[in-house]
């Protein structure tokens, strides 16, 4: 009987748990009031992992990347040790910039409603 879901599947999850605390320290030490993992998606050969994060407070965003990605060698270390993988995956991290979007629309139909 197959699963149902596929093991990169719940590979991502996992990966998306272990870094929760690690990236929101990250982010507090970078100057970041709010810094969340809103998806990670990785790929079927389990290599590649790709972590969005979402950034409040953030001024920024060129540095906070930066500053992640010098950060991706120890966050891959926590993965490996955590899950415990033959392999672990290559984190990639983005910027998930949903949340101010919404915001900004949020704050255009507030205007809207207002006229």
């Amino acid at each position: 009987m197959p699963r149902e879901f596929p093991r990169h599947v719940r590979v991502a999850e996992n990966i998306r748990r272990v870094l929760a605390e690690p990236v929101a320290r990250a982010g507090r030490d970078a100057g970041v009031s709010m810094l969340t993992i809103t998806n990670v998606d990785v790929a079927p050969d389990l290599t590649q992992a790709k972590v969005a994060v979402s950034a409040f407070g953030l001024q920024d965003s060129r540095a906070l990347m930066e500053w992640l990605r010098d950060q991706r060698p120890a966050m891959r270390q926590t993965v490996a040790r955590e899950l415990r993988l033959k392999k672990s995956p290559t984190i990639a991290f983005v910027l998930d910039d949903s949340i101010a979007k919404a915001a900004r629309i949020g704050d255009l139909l507030m205007e809207r409603k207002l006229d």
